[in-house]
């Protein structure tokens, strides 16, 4: 059996996720990760990095996460709001506004999905994609961009968030927000600014559900997500 850590530091959505029966039929492993330390992911086939960790614990266990990523065959998902471009190695992440309901509402922020040919879309879906995000990503030159800000017209860029921040494509700016990367270390992973566990143990997002229980099960191994258990929520 894949043994799957769902690394976390204990917030409500953190307990929710591990709470929610589709997720325990996954068989996930509760790892505390103020409590974890050097050779704690050792046996494990593969990590979830739950969303918004303490940032505190986070800057401690990275060495841990990173140190992962040189497990043959393994593979990682890192969940969205983690600030990765402080500590994964090729990769930088800048801030952007999110406007949380431009998918519900009908607004183009940019956000598409591309290289559908990859085998990655076999298990993946646009619904489970296009929510909303936090950040952009620059990535190793190894990764797969999976969805992406297109730059709009020069009219549609200065768009805020309620908070001030903008939440267009940054010009000249790879603009990703979700890539998959088989090179740059021994282990799989996938990178997302988009805080998937959060919204789905916060109960609202029905994307962030899709997507959460999709890295599940690409996590185990599988591509195919049963219907039932992507519409469950």
């Amino acid at each position: 059996m894949t043994r799957v850590a769902f690394v976390h530091t204990g917030s409500f959505f953190h307990l929710a996720d591990l709470r929610d029966p589709a997720v325990r039929a996954m068989d996930p492993v509760d790892v505390y990760a103020p409590d974890l330390e050097p050779g704690g992911l050792d046996g494990f086939d593969a990590v979830y990095v739950a969303a918004r960790l303490h940032p505190g614990v986070l800057a401690r266990i990275a060495p841990i996460l990173v140190g992962f990523l040189d497990t043959p065959g393994a593979r990682m998902y890192i969940d969205g709001e983690n600030t990765v471009g402080d500590w994964l190695p090729g990769t930088a992440e800048t801030r952007r506004g999110t406007n949380f309901w431009a998918w519900r509402i009908g607004e183009d922020v940019g956000r598409r999905s591309v290289n559908r040919e990859h085998p990655f879309w076999d298990g993946l879906a646009d619904d489970a994609v296009h929510w909303h995000y936090h950040g952009v990503l620059t990535h190793p030159a190894t990764a797969v961009p999976l969805v992406r800000l297109e730059e709009l017209d020069r009219a549609e860029t200065e768009s805020e968030d309620p908070w001030g921040t903008p939440y267009r494509a940054i010009p000249g700016h790879s603009n990703t927000l979700m890539y998959y990367d088989a090179g740059t270390f021994t282990a799989e992973v996938v990178v997302s600014t988009m805080d998937a566990s959060y919204h789905h143990g916060s109960g609202f997002m029905p994307g962030a559900t899709q997507l959460m229980y999709r890295m599940m099960h690409w996590l185990r191994g599988a591509h195919a997500v049963p219907r039932a258990m992507v519409e469950a929520r």
